[in-house]
This record gives C-alpha cells, structure tokens and sequence, in this order.
C-alpha cells in the first residue's frame, strides 16, 4: 500500500523526458467514461502563491489533542482537529511542490533552493508527527472515525509505523540540499584546455563548424571538457552514494537500491528480478534498434524535425486529437490550459527536463518543460500529458495511495505512441509522419528500454560497490555502453564520463528502469492499436483508471495482458515490432549506414553503390575509410572492364601508386607525361592526373607509397566512368 505521508515527496515529480501544420477541424469529444469525479479549484495557478508554514502551532496542537484521546466522548473534537491537520499537511505538500516548481524555472533563484530544503525537513517533520498521532488515535477510544476512513492494511501500516529519528530527518535535508548543489553546478559551464586554449562546449563546436578543426581534434576537446565535467559533478554524486547507503540502512537495508525499489517506487519486482529483463534487452531489443536506426537516419532532415513547438505551439497542436481519443482527456486538458497550469516555453534559468507534479490542496497537477527546439518538445508535450491525466483524475486526499511510477510511465509513453495515428495530419505530410513515427519508436527503443536498463544497472553496481570511486563509475559505464552496442565493443576506451548527464541519476536514484519497463508495457496498447485502435485505446484508459492498490505486472494482469519484464515478452516484442516496421524490406533500399552523404566522396559512393558496384555488408555498412586491398581493387575493375581481373596480391593492402598503374592499364594509357606531384614521376600516376581522374593533397604531394583509402578508390573509378560518359555523349552529339 502506497501511503502519501512519507513517499509523497520522493515519487510526486514525475520527470521525463517545421512550421507547425493547421490543427485539424474540430471534432465532436469522443465520449468515455472510465474516471472517477475528483475536486479540483477554480484557482489559476499564477494565483498559486508560496507561504512559509510554521510546524511549531501545529505540533503543539497535536500534543494537546493527544490530551483528549483518553475519553470516546471527545471524538468529535479529535475528528474535527484531525480532518484540519490532514488538510494542513496536504498544504506543506503544495507548498514545497510550488517551489519546487520555482526552482525548476529559474535555477539561479538561491532564495527559492534555501528555502525548499526547509520545506522538505517541514514536510518530513509533520509527516512523521501525522503519522504518530494517528498511530495514537487508533489506540484510542476516540478511534472509530478513522478505523472508518481506513482498510485493514492501512491500520496496519500505520500502528506498525516506527518514528523518523532525528538523523533520519537530518539526511532528509542533507540530500536536499546535495540535489540543489548538483542542480547548480549541473547548469554551470565546463571548460578544458587544449594547446593553450580554453574551451567550451559551444566554442569548440562553433569551431568545427567553421573548419578550424577537424573531427577528431573535436572530439579530443570534447571528451575533456566531458571529463572536467564529470570531476565536478562525480564529486557530488559520490556524496549523495554515500548519503544514501547511510539512508538505507536507517531503514533497515543493506543496500539502497533495494530501499529505493521497495519504500520509494515500491515495485513489485526486485533487482534480482530485473536482471533478466536486462539481459533480454541485450539479446532482442539492441538488434532491433541497430536495424532501425538507419531507417530514421535518412529520415532525419525532414522539415518535422527542425519545427519550434516550445509552450503553447505543441499544446494548440494536439488539443484537438485529445478529444478524439476520449472525453476525459479533452476535461483534464482543457483544465490544465484554462487555469495557466503549464510552463513550456523557453527562459535560460530554466532547469533541463520536464515533470508533471500534483498540488494538491487546489486538486492541480502542473507541467513543466525546458523546451529543446526541436520536435522532441511535441512528443515530450504528449508525453507529459499523459502523466497530467492521471494526476487529474486521482484522489488526492492524505490517505490516497499514489500509483507505481511504472505504471505512470506507461500512462505516458503509451500515450504517445497513440498519436502516432494522428501524424500525418498533424504534419501535413505522409513522409513526416513515418519519420517523426521512427523517431519516437527509435527514443522509446534507446532512450528508454536500452539506456532505463543501462543505467539501472550501473546504479545496481554503484550503491552494491563499498567505497565506490569515480573511475570506477566512469569505468563501469563504458563496459555498459559496449555491452548494450552504444559502442562497438573494440573501442579503444576504457571509461566514459556522460553518465552524469541524467539528471534522474542524481535527483531520483534508480528511476530509470522505470521508463525501460513502462515502455515495453506501453508498446503492448500500440501493437493492439494496429488491430483495434479504439479498443487499444479504451484498454489504456482501463488501466490508466485503475486504483492504486494495484501493482506494476498486476496491472496488466487485470487487463489479461502479459507482464512486460517477462524476456518471452520482449523477445516477442521485438519480433513483432521487426515485422510491423517492415524494417528488413525497407533496409534494403537504403543507402551504407556510414554513408552521410556530406563527405567529400558522397556522389562517388551514391552512385557506385545505387549502381550495385560497391555493395553493404550485413551490418549496412562500405566501410569508405578503410584500407582498399588489391582484392577490392581486383573486383572493382573487373565491373569497369567486363571481365574477371585477377588480383595481383589477395587480400593485401593496395597502394596509391600501385592502383594508378591498375587504372592506367585498363585505360590503355601511355606513360609519358610530366608528373605534377613533386614526390612521384611514376608515369601512370601522371597520365591520370593530365585527365584529372587523380588529385594530390593539399601540399601538393600524391604520397604513392601510402595505403589507398576505398573511398579514394571509388572517386578514381567514378571520375572515370564520368569521363566515359562525357566522352560518349560529345561523340553522339557530334
């Protein structure tokens, strides 16, 4: 049973994660009716001011209300004081979630930090002083009232409840404060120095865009920068580790992922458990994502990508397809529009990220995003929506359980997959649709499945680690990445440092498995969309509606829907996603994967491989920079000549001097021109160049004797295929 009084606070924030089309004709609300009546006030939320609340008056009125308990006649007066002290206690919560809310919007607001870390030891203070008292009431005779208002699993809750000591409630503010120094120096700007400049992020990729450095001088400065950044940031973490493990072990744990999966998330599955959904996201989830991504690659510069959909731009788009999915979504939206409880447009103090939270003493949740510019902040709109839905409609009393943030996820991630039906209206274009489509299922595949179980497990390993270091973190996070195909598995590195950049890591430890698992289960409504789409939709608002009580899988146990840590489950999914995205038919007319088609060799590539030249291996790939040998050389002239050509030495490396005088003998050309390369006189080279079928470098030089790059090869044997070509069309027109 989830109880609000003491996991409030850890599991309220929900954090995440082309001109914009005409909105479609309005429709008549598709009408629904799966959602309880809940209260909520006519109030705005700028209306929504912060107030300091004293605990001293209420604590002593406590105190004398304890004074009454002894006699059954005074239970009317102890029901009147307790309802006020349960609305009072909801109003501390409102009160830190406002500003909570304040900090997010302007990170630089010191006032606002100082003071959310007194809110939270308030709330922790009266939280447990609530509790205790009621424990009291109910060994009362003044008890049955709330006996009443309680199941047999709440009194047991509360009568077994054992008081926050005094450490206890001291950590509480120490990790609030810890949260706030990270938030802080998460927004700082980090710099590294490379041969005697200072560089940041933003300089140094203005920098490669202007040309004054190459590629992998970039990623020298960035990796430092990345570094510099980890140091400082790594240095908080290892902190707050440390905070934790002591945390967990006042309630009782050995190890503080196991506290954070029971009393926080209160999952009903352990990390033991999980483990295998880990593995199995490794065996079938990975392929499936190095299959699509190419597919969205190329779809990557539609306009849809590019367009501003920051505050109210997303929300005008999607308003009117939220009512065609249900009439209740159209309520909990219009609401949250009408009273100003939303904040998505830019502002450079605001926080990265985006949650929706609940106030509850006005019955109003709140969504707030840092918009990215891009149409991330469309899906994330949607994405969050779902999240303000189910606020809307639940309880919010003192004793209202609050739902698994798994199955919060799935209220959202599910959601957006939904809309995908409404896409190509939304963008005015069929080929949006299915790019911006491969986006989202792309995100929901990597940034939820693969990276929620990536970081799970390394936040397994952290808090299960004694004396854990920053190496070692930075060292456990690139085996991760290599394990879940991030980074081909023979990469040089050894450590990574852009774990830091989740904010979740630091601000709601062992989280993330959260938007891994919901999105498998949110996947589950969209595949029973595509044969059923209203029925899918009706399913996900049965289960968005169901109450509290209910756990993660036995969510979709009621719905007679498998469990989606289940690996049968996901290895289903992926093959039923594979086959659904059509991904081996479209694969095969796509061009290389490592093919961007910016490169200096691009129409060389294009065009050999569109010809059916040059050809992708299983992986999608032609591998232009890599060595040619006089194999590759063999069988690209043989294409160019009509007839098998025999490699001088299989499998060898090829040499550019070496190539020429292959080329020059297939053309027939004589060796008696000047050579233009200071550092060759070899003839064939010099023929080749007076047709301009070879160029030299920048210096000048042709460098003979160095290994032939394939996409060198490809350009020689393109330019020649032109020249013929040229040469037959003067002819014909002669």
């Amino acid at each position: 049973m989830r109880k609000k009084l003491l996991s409030l606070l850890l599991i309220l924030s929900l954090l995440m994660s082309l001109s914009p089309a005409a909105l479609a004709a309005e429709e008549e609300a598709r009408e629904t009716d799966f959602f309880t009546d809940q209260y909520h006030a006519d109030v705005d939320y700028a209306d929504m001011a912060y107030r300091r609340i004293d605990s001293e008056p209420i604590l002593k009125e406590m105190e004398e209300i304890r004074a009454l308990l002894s006699d059954g006649a005074n239970e009317k007066k102890v029901e009147e004081t307790f309802q006020k002290f349960a609305g009072q206690f909801l109003e501390i919560v409102t009160m830190y979630q406002l500003l909570n809310i304040r900090t997010y919007q302007d990170v630089t607001d010191s006032e606002a930090a100082a003071e959310l870390e007194y809110a939270d030891s308030l709330y922790m203070t009266v939280a447990d002083a609530l509790i205790l008292l009621i424990q009291d009431i109910l060994e009362s005779p003044c008890d049955s009232f709330l006996r009443e208002q309680l199941t047999a699993e709440d009194v047991a809750y509360y009568t077994e409840y054992e008081a926050l000591t005094e450490e206890q409630i001291t950590r509480s503010a120490k990790e609030t404060s810890l949260e706030n120094e990270y938030m802080s120096a998460a927004f700082q700007i980090y710099t590294a120095e490379y041969e005697g400049r200072k560089w940041d992020d933003a300089s140094a990729a203005a920098a490669l865009a202007a040309g004054e450095l190459d590629q992998e001088t970039y990623t020298t400065i960035s990796r430092a920068i990345a570094k510099n950044q980890n140091a400082a940031i790594g240095d908080i973490y290892l902190r707050m580790v440390s905070l934790r493990k002591e945390i967990a072990k006042s309630y009782g744990y050995d190890n503080y992922a196991d506290y954070a999966y029971t009393e926080i998330y209160q999952r009903d599955y352990t990390q033991q458990e999980i483990r295998s959904f880990h593995q199995a996201v490794k065996e079938y989830i990975v392929p499936l994502y190095n299959a699509l991504y190419p597919l969205y690659y190329y779809e990557s510069d539609d306009p849809a990508f590019s367009g501003d959909y920051a505050g109210d731009i997303a929300l005008d788009m999607i308003e009117p397809y939220i009512s065609r999915l249900s009439s209740e979504l159209a309520e909990a939206f219009s609401y949250m529009r009408d009273h100003g409880l939303h904040d998505s447009g830019y502002s450079d103090t605001k926080s990265d990220g985006g949650f929706t939270t609940n106030l509850d003493s006005y019955g109003a949740p709140f969504y707030f995003n840092a918009p990215y510019g891009d149409v991330f902040d469309l899906t994330t709109a949607i994405h969050e929506f779902g999240h303000y839905n189910n606020f809307y409609w639940q309880p919010s009393g003192w004793n209202d359980g609050s739902k698994s943030i798994d199955i919060a996820e799935v209220h959202s991630q599910a959601l957006e997959l939904f809309f995908t039906r409404f896409y190509e209206e939304i963008f005015e274009s069929e080929d949006s649709a299915a790019a911006v489509q491969d986006y989202l299922i792309l995100t929901m595949l990597s940034s939820a499945i693969i990276n929620g179980c990536l970081h799970d497990e390394l936040q397994q390993y952290v808090y299960a680690t004694d004396n854990v270091t920053l190496d070692q973190i930075n060292q456990e996070f690139c085996r991760l990445c290599k394990d879940y195909g991030l980074i081909p598995e023979d990469d040089e590195r050894t450590e990574m440092y852009s774990w830091y950049q989740i904010p979740h890591t630091f601000t709601s430890p062992c989280y993330y498995i959260s938007y891994a698992v919901s999105a498998a289960g949110a996947f589950a409504f969209w595949l029973n969309a595509q044969e059923d789409y209203f029925t899918a939709v009706d399913d996900y608002l049965k289960f968005t509606a169901l109450d509290s009580t209910y756990g993660f899988q036995e969510s979709f146990e009621e719905l007679d829907m498998e469990s989606p840590i289940d690996p049968a489950y996901v290895e289903d999914l992926a093959d039923t996603l594979w086959e659904a995205l059509e991904i081996d038919q479209r694969s095969e007319a796509l061009p290389p994967v490592d093919l961007a088609g910016n490169e200096w060799f691009a129409s060389a590539a294009a065009a050999l491989y569109a010809a059916g030249i040059i050809t992708k291996d299983e992986a999608g790939c032609i591998y232009p920079y890599n060595d040619a040998t006089w194999t590759d050389a063999a069988a690209l002239l043989s294409v160019l000549a009509g007839e098998e050509y025999a490699a001088k030495e299989e499998g060898k490396v090829i040499t550019r001097v070496e190539f020429a005088n292959m080329m020059a003998a297939l053309l027939e050309l004589a060796d008696n021109a000047k050579s233009p390369f200071p550092d060759t006189d070899d003839g064939a080279v010099a023929a080749l160049a007076r047709l301009n079928l070879v160029s030299g470098y920048a210096d000048g030089t042709f460098r003979p004797d160095q290994p032939l790059m394939r996409a060198e090869m490809w350009s020689v044997v393109y330019r020649t295929i032109l020249s013929a070509l040229s040469q037959l069309a003067g002819e014909a027109a002669a």
